[in-house]
């Protein structure tokens, strides 16, 4: 701890108030008693106002800067560890959070559907448990949809049932006249066998008869087989209307579900800010049309939180994951809480400062390059919220034992090389050759030259406590 070593200087005490001398009896007094009283009144005032000078040049200091007492601060030489740390700032934010937007309709006629409007939304602030809703939107337009599109499913499977028993009975109109072409064409075959007997013009007639009941049947047949593929085509032309809209009314219902937003896990309500129909930059609420894709809120898990910030490329080679650090909100001067590091980037950026506005190639942002930082706050504490700004000193954990001395202690000779320290000896302060191993931004290690519990000089030495060297 520093300490002061006042030296007392003896005051020079004032000449004391030269006494009036007394009025010569042989000159001429002035009648009257009233001259008398007040001179007698001024000799009085005079011998207090002497008095309370003698009193006060007697208690106080000498007001010469020369003679004052001289005033020095030290402090005391330890034996530890060399901590050195790193000053960073950032925001809080979380590990883990789910992104909440306004959900994109399926539809290809309600993909590009603007009038999207909360109905409710959750409390900001407030903690909800995982699957919870969160948010609706109005819905009256998509249930009576969802109703039409219900009728349409059941005309088009009375549709598609009527259309196959239609199929069906034209399949077997066509199956009894290829059955009564076959038999015309096996009944003139019978008929042609008696064409021995008959004369020539009849067995003639028999035989074209016989050819043209069989080229009936043969094409029949082949009509059969095609119309076996058009009715097959036609039934399921007809099926795929019915999945069609079954698909429709199915696509609309998981609308429904996406415009009742559940979260994916719990945790705290955090409103985002949109433009509203205002044309105003505010937080969301209900009645407000939101664009499809929009964010409206975000539900954080403040169990694990962790302080996003970002070092110099040069200072990140001193940060190592595991690091301890300790953490500080603006919001709560005084208060601390213990971290460590858990994320260093692994590429640099231009993110930090206000290189983002810069101009061209001139702006600082393409000189200076910075790394992601990311601190895990240890422990849960419900002042820990996220979008607070924060500091952290990150502890580096390559550490060095030795004496410890203030680092305003140690000077360095005009060399550039060499450094020293004074110390106390006595009533004065002898200089000594040092070697220092590192510093912090408050300490220097010293391994060789100074023994713990010596008193070093902070401030600066005057020739009066300079002892020889």
């Amino acid at each position: 701890m520093p300490s002061q070593a006042p030296l007392p200087v003896e005051p020079e005490r004032p000449a004391p108030f030269a006494v009036p001398a007394a009025p010569d009896p042989a000159r001429k007094r002035p009648a009257g008693p009233g001259f008398g009283i007040t001179l007698g009144l001024c000799l009085v005032a005079s011998a207090v106002t002497a008095l309370a000078v003698w009193t006060a040049a007697d208690r106080s200091p000498a007001a010469s800067p020369t003679a004052g007492p001289a005033l020095v601060r030290t402090a005391l030489a330890t034996e530890g560890e060399l901590l050195k740390s790193l000053r960073v700032g950032g925001t809080v934010e979380t590990v883990n959070y789910a992104s909440i937007r306004a959900p994109r309709l399926r539809g290809p006629r309600d993909m590009a559907r603007s009038d999207l409007t909360l109905a409710w939304l959750a409390e900001p602030g407030s903690v909800v448990p995982p699957g919870a809703v969160v948010a609706e939107f109005e819905l009256r337009w998509l249930e009576d949809h969802i109703e039409d599109r219900i009728s349409y499913v059941v005309r088009e499977k009375s549709r598609y049932q009527k259309q196959e028993s239609d199929i069906l009975i034209l399949k077997e109109t066509e199956r009894q006249g290829r059955t009564n072409a076959k038999a015309e064409f096996e009944k003139a075959l019978l008929d042609l066998r008696t064409a021995e007997v008959r004369s020539e013009i009849e067995a003639e007639l028999l035989k074209n008869v016989s050819e043209e009941a069989h080229a009936t049947w043969r094409q029949l047949e082949h009509e059969g087989r095609l119309m076996e593929r058009v009715h097959a085509a036609d039934l399921r032309n007809g099926e795929i209307q019915v999945v069609k809209e079954v698909m429709h009314v199915e696509r609309h219902e998981r609308d429904l579900e996406r415009l009742r937003v559940k979260v994916p896990h719990g945790g705290m309500v955090v409103l985002e800010s949109i433009f509203n129909k205002n044309g105003q930059f505010a937080q969301t609420k209900a009645g407000d049309t939101v664009f499809p894709g929009a964010l409206i809120m975000r539900v954080v898990d403040v169990s694990r939180m962790v302080l996003n910030a970002v070092v110099n490329q040069v200072d990140a080679q001193r940060i190592r994951i595991g690091d301890k650090a300790r953490v500080e909100l603006d919001a709560y001067p005084g208060e601390h809480f213990e971290g460590r590091v858990f994320d260093i980037g692994a590429v640099a950026s231009a993110s930090g400062g206000n290189a983002r506005f810069g101009r061209g190639n001139n702006s600082q942002g393409a000189y200076i390059k910075h790394i992601r930082v990311r601190i895990l706050i240890d422990g849960k504490d419900p002042r820990i919220l996220p979008d607070l700004s924060a500091s952290a000193d990150i502890y580096s954990s390559e550490r060095s034992t030795g004496v410890l001395v203030p680092r305003e202690a140690v000077r360095t000779e005009p060399d550039g090389k060499t450094h020293f320290v004074y110390t106390r000896v006595g009533e004065a302060f002898r200089k000594r050759k040092v070697l220092v191993q590192d510093s912090s931004d408050t300490e220097s290690l010293i391994p060789v030259g100074l023994a713990p519990d010596t008193e070093v000089l902070l401030s600066e030495l005057s020739t009066e406590l300079q002892a020889s060297q």
